[in-house]
């Protein structure tokens, strides 16, 4: 069964558990992740790929960097009975050619689709470059459907993410899924931005799922600022100085996503959106599931 790239408009993203977790646990994990999932309305489910970024800024990690399991392996062997098609980012950097051609013919077999991620900065020494990566997919694998991170901040800071999405269209990639926002004017700029060019070179705007990502804790929005996510200063404050701070996220969130889906369906662009559930604090996963129901509303143009 082939992927159908036109059909994702909501996603839910996870995170597999670390190596170091037990086997009777990390069944115990996918067990409960594969019946939530089971119950939501979700075009894929999308499973990360976790990499060390501490190469990319100099500031002190909020949380310690643990190896996980292969997120391949985990979502073909431990949540196999997930029903959902399934969307595995690879990190390529720590990769040869040869590992990540077996890699990728392996998942198109399970009928899935990959997101490729590239180093973290260029202070990483790298054994396989981004670019490399799409060429080795292209001539082995070329029916493996192909996506690629879009990130509003890198426009922000540097310009050029609207050509940078393209140059990824022309080498493969067939829909986007971005970083987690929190600022709805750096998304706007990049889609407006991408709209027009598109527009002038006579093409069509690629799918794209926008990314929303609960916050229930101060330790997890230091995290997400680390992370390189940008959350405005007033942002911040609502935040911070909410009485739950995790309910105030799922708000903010929902308004974030109105606003960008219809600035999107103004410009006839494919907006759709992934919901992430990285946190094992219970009460941040069940605000994932709750906010999965609110964005579907949207998407169905009822809330």
């Amino acid at each position: 069964m082939s992927f159908d790239c036109n059909a994702l408009h909501l996603t839910y993203g996870i995170t597999p558990p670390k190596l170091s977790t037990p086997e009777p646990r990390r069944r115990e994990i996918a067990a409960a992740q594969a019946a939530r999932i089971a119950g939501l309305p979700i075009d894929a489910l999308v499973v990360y790929d976790l990499q060390d970024e501490s190469s990319r800024t100099d500031a002190e990690r909020p949380f310690p960097f643990l190896r996980a399991i292969d997120p391949l392996d985990y979502a073909y062997h431990y949540l196999d009975g997930v029903a959902q098609p399934k969307i595995i980012y690879r990190s390529v950097s720590g990769s040869s050619e040869t590992e990540l051609v077996d890699w990728l013919t392996r998942l198109h077999g399970l009928g899935g689709a990959t997101v490729l991620v590239g180093a973290p900065s260029r202070a990483q020494p790298v054994g396989l470059h981004l670019s490399d990566a799409y060429r080795a997919r292209s001539a082995h694998v070329p029916a493996l459907a192909l996506g690629g991170v879009a990130i509003a901040e890198r426009h922000e800071a540097r310009g050029a993410e609207d050509e940078r999405v393209l140059g990824k269209v022309d080498k493969g990639c067939r829909f986007f899924i971005t970083q987690a926002v929190y600022s709805v004017t750096a998304s706007k700029n990049l889609l407006s931005d991408l709209h027009y060019r598109c527009a002038a070179a006579g093409r069509p705007v690629p799918p794209l799922l926008v990314t929303l990502s609960p916050c229930g804790s101060k330790k997890t929005l230091e995290f997400m600022s680390w992370l390189g996510v940008s959350v405005p200063r007033w942002l911040q404050n609502e935040l911070l100085h909410a009485h739950d701070i995790l309910e105030k996220s799922i708000e903010l969130c929902v308004q974030t996503f109105s606003e960008l889906h219809d600035f999107a369906r103004e410009k006839h662009i494919s907006l759709g959106c992934n919901v992430e559930s990285v946190s094992l604090n219970k009460a941040e996963i069940e605000a994932s599931v709750e906010l999965v129901g609110r964005i579907q509303k949207i998407l169905n143009g009822i809330e």
